[in-house]
């Protein structure tokens, strides 16, 4: 197994984006920082992603590495889990942990462990989950409507509260929801709903790559969390996206929101892969 490197994001996507797009539910984060313009994340210096590929020189597994937020890492054998491991241990030592399928993100964080000799902590356990065909939850009070750019500044704020258990700085979580916000209302992807001129919530969504949308941000004002408006949130998102000629959506649900995965699976969500995150200390 061969690791490759660039800070040039079209020969990332020249060289891994066919591969990445071969399965663009599992890919999406990927393929979201490789296509999306939105994707082009506020950091501390340009993304540096790397790639593996195996004696023929076929790509097996990539990692986007961007600091200071988490890698994210896609499927892969665990022998390329364990040279991109190896080669990041070497030339990525901020790296505050990992996040991915949990076969290989197990893989690369026991090795990186090994490595550097520091501790990789299992943080939290996802689930993958895609929906073909949303529904629309009925009977809940007020509408959707479009959010607009006066706005954007209060959405962040919002969408921000959900990232809490990122990892990253409270600064760094702004600055990232701000910059996705932003996008957002510029695509007319971002979403309010709104009861008797009461801003109750918000949501929005990604652009499509390779057919697939991630809702991206849903959060509900805590003084309105038991009227239903995650769900009718959620599915007025992905009902618009798929919609708009989208083949499906998809999100990630952490496990320990036991009330969250409720209001995913009534829109129309169901699981497709389990994922976890570490954390290095």
């Amino acid at each position: 197994m061969r690791v490759r490197s660039t800070t040039d994001i079209d020969r990332f996507r020249a060289e891994v984006g066919p591969w990445l797009l071969r399965k663009p539910v599992e890919n999406n984060v990927l393929l979201y920082h490789t296509y999306d313009p939105s994707g082009a994340l506020p950091g501390d210096s340009p993304a540096h992603p790397r790639w593996v590929v195996d004696s023929t020189d076929e790509v097996v597994g990539a990692a986007w590495v961007h600091a200071p937020y988490r890698p994210t890492i896609t499927d892969m054998p665990t022998p390329a889990a364990l040279a991109l491991a190896e080669e990041l241990a070497k030339q990525e030592t901020w790296l505050p942990g990992v996040n991915g399928p949990t076969e290989a993100a197990t893989a690369f964080a026991g090795r990186w462990a090994e490595v550097t000799g520091r501790t990789a902590k299992r943080e939290r356990d996802q689930w993958l989950m895609v929906c073909t065909n949303a529904n629309r939850i009925p009977q809940i009070p007020g509408s959707p409507r479009l959010g607009r750019a006066d706005e954007v500044d209060q959405v962040a704020t919002w969408f921000s509260t959900t990232m809490r258990d990122s990892g990253m700085s409270p600064d760094d979580i702004l600055r990232y929801m701000h910059h996705m916000v932003a996008d957002q209302v510029e695509g007319t992807r971002l979403i309010l709903w709104e009861d008797k001129d009461t801003i109750v919530g918000a949501a929005g969504r990604a652009r499509p790559i390779g057919g697939v949308v991630r809702p991206s941000g849903v959060f509900v004002h805590p003084d309105h969390r038991s009227g239903g408006y995650a769900a009718a949130l959620l599915g007025e998102t992905t009902a618009r996206a798929l919609e708009d000629g989208a083949d499906a959506c998809t999100c990630i649900h952490y496990l320990e929101y036991a009330q969250m995965q409720a209001v995913v699976e009534k829109v129309g969500y169901h699981h497709v892969q389990d994922l976890t995150e570490y954390r290095f200390a």
